[in-house]
């Protein structure tokens, strides 16, 4: 550099910062070292594969593979190359390299590209889903109040109201009280802000039964799903609430491998909050009806819970 500047100053031409940058060692800098794609040479989620390479003095890469190549095979400074492969039709997983090289300086990409077809893969089925976020602008109307989230009071509406009513209907959900144990007996079944409530105060239990499912090809289809939902105790105890899934018509079992029709049975006996509870069903159809109800013994008065978050969801 020193050479160079005095021969500027005995020429009259001036040194630059580009001759700094001639003069500068090569630098070279990938990414990523290895690559997973799929199988029609994206990767698994449909994006194509990009690594960004740094080459002051320019690049140039190779590939060891003709199914395996680059957009920009040369370059120079910062640069996104995407990596091109074509569709894996061999029947096994392939592997290749990408050399990117810089004047000595020498960089190695790893890419591996398997059988995996996003194409193929179906999303598990959604059967029922119910948040009872359509009770929320009727709370917002009518006072209701949200008693987990910490409201004071227990201002709630019967799904029976009929400002409730067609809402609940196209819930699709049932009384189980009303429809299993007491044809005539009264409604039970109320909603607060975003959930349902449910008030046995006169020794008898409640629960609701599932519609049928939804988004099967019908007939005689069956498949395995699992159901999953949050319940909370209620009453200033709180009260003991014993409850079971059951399948109450319809073909179905809580057993890979043997008729159970009815799950574990499970209890809230802890303050108010919410708990999570998850259950497999196995060869259910369009005719199995799902109840959630509880099941305390005749003796005790109060029995009273809430009830969200109904989600029935296909096992893959």
């Amino acid at each position: 550099m020193a050479f160079a500047c005095l021969f500027a100053l005995l020429t009259g031409v001036s040194c630059t910062a580009d001759d700094k940058a001639d003069e500068a060692l090569p630098r070279l800098q990938v990414s990523q070292a290895r690559y997973e794609v799929a199988l029609p040479g994206t990767m698994r989620d449909g994006s194509v594969p990009e690594i960004r390479v740094i080459a002051n003095k320019g690049y140039r890469i190779m590939s060891s593979q003709p199914w395996l190549k680059v957009d920009k095979a040369e370059g120079t400074g910062l640069t996104d190359v995407k990596i091109l492969c074509d569709s894996n039709l061999t029947g096994s997983v392939r592997e290749g390299d990408l050399t990117v090289t810089s004047h000595d300086l020498q960089e190695t990409i790893h890419v591996i590209q398997t059988l995996y077809d996003p194409s193929n893969i179906v999303e598990p089925r959604t059967f029922y889903s119910e948040d009872f976020d359509w009770s929320l602008p009727i709370a917002e109307a009518n006072g209701l109040k949200d008693p987990v989230g910490g409201d004071d009071g227990y201002t709630r509406m019967s799904v029976t109201d009929a400002k409730v009513l067609d809402a609940w209907k196209a819930s699709g959900l049932t009384d189980w009280y009303l429809t299993v144990v007491n044809h005539s007996g009264a409604n039970k079944i109320s909603i607060q802000k975003g959930y349902l409530h449910f008030n046995s105060n006169s020794y008898f239990n409640t629960g609701v039964i599932l519609p049928a499912l939804q988004g099967t090809t019908g007939g005689s289809e069956d498949v395995d799903a699992t159901l999953t939902f949050r319940m909370c105790p209620d009453g200033s105890g709180p009260d003991n609430v014993p409850a079971v899934v059951e399948i109450i018509a319809g073909p179905g079992s809580f057993s890979a491998d043997k008729d159970q029709p009815v799950a574990e049975a499970f209890s809230l006996i802890y303050g108010r909050q919410w708990k999570e509870f998850s259950f497999n069903l196995y060869g259910i159809t369009t005719d199995t009806r799902i109840a959630i109800h509880t099941t305390a013994p005749n003796t005790q008065k109060y029995c009273r819970w809430f009830l969200d978050n109904l989600l029935l969801k296909e096992i893959k």
